[in-house]
């Protein structure tokens, strides 16, 4: 029976690689680390924060398993861009602001399900991320009743957040004539991003609450000729 079934496995993979596609996948991101919306505790630092203007970009191999289900798997790097702004302190007299610009760098791997109905489709799927560089930049301008004193932000992302992250995708798509297509995916993830949470004024700031990482992107697709 063992023997059957893997001999069944072996050419469903064989039979869906004739027919599969390879591809290009290159657009913007716009990414936002935030805290959980199930998140209600109170902490002693806030954070606000603006996605700004990131790109991405990648290969995909799609290989259908039936006449509109299709597994993509895909390797991506993603450049992504944030603003925010950190307040600590509940005493008006006391506490700080931070601001500062954060650049991360990403490489993803996302295993999505794409189902096809007619040239549009629907996708779905784990994410696995590996933050493999960035940097985050600013001040923080500490404040007492008599003085105020400000620092610079000048930290690797590295050191600040966890390498790991894995969340899930989703998304929508569409395919045009000579192989092109355009694509939007939002992402979720679901593992804290943020280490232990410690106060350095050169460090780069977070909120006292766990932290993940989202994003949204917009692509443009291309099919490589032939099938492999």
């Amino acid at each position: 029976m063992l023997k059957a079934l893997t001999l069944l496995a072996g050419s469903l993979l064989l039979s869906g690689s004739v027919y599969a596609q390879a591809g290009l996948r290159v657009g913007g991101t716009w990414m936002d680390i935030t805290k959980s919306l199930f998140d209600v505790r109170k902490g002693a630092a806030s954070m606000d924060t603006n996605s700004q203007f990131g790109y991405h970009l990648g290969v995909y191999y799609q290989v259908p398993l039936t006449k509109r289900l299709s597994i993509v798997p895909e390797l991506q790097f993603s450049r992504e861009r944030q603003h925010a702004t950190v307040t600590s302190g509940s005493d008006p007299s006391y506490g700080s602001v931070s601001d500062y610009q954060l650049r991360l760098s990403y490489l993803y791997l996302p295993v999505l399900a794409r189902v096809a109905f007619g040239p549009v489709y629907f996708e779905a799927g784990p994410q696995l991320g590996l933050l493999v560089g960035g940097h985050g930049e600013g001040t923080t301008q500490t404040y007492s009743v008599d003085r105020t004193f400000t620092s610079t932000i000048d930290q690797a992302a590295t050191e600040r957040y966890n390498r790991l992250d894995a969340g899930l995708c989703l998304g929508l798509g569409a395919t045009l004539p000579a192989g092109f297509g355009l694509s939007l995916r939002a992402y979720q993830g679901l593992r804290q991003v943020n280490r232990e949470y410690m106060y350095n004024i050169t460090f780069i700031p977070s909120s006292t609450s766990d932290e993940y990482h989202q994003f949204f992107q917009a692509s443009l697709t291309y099919r490589l000729p032939g099938q492999l």
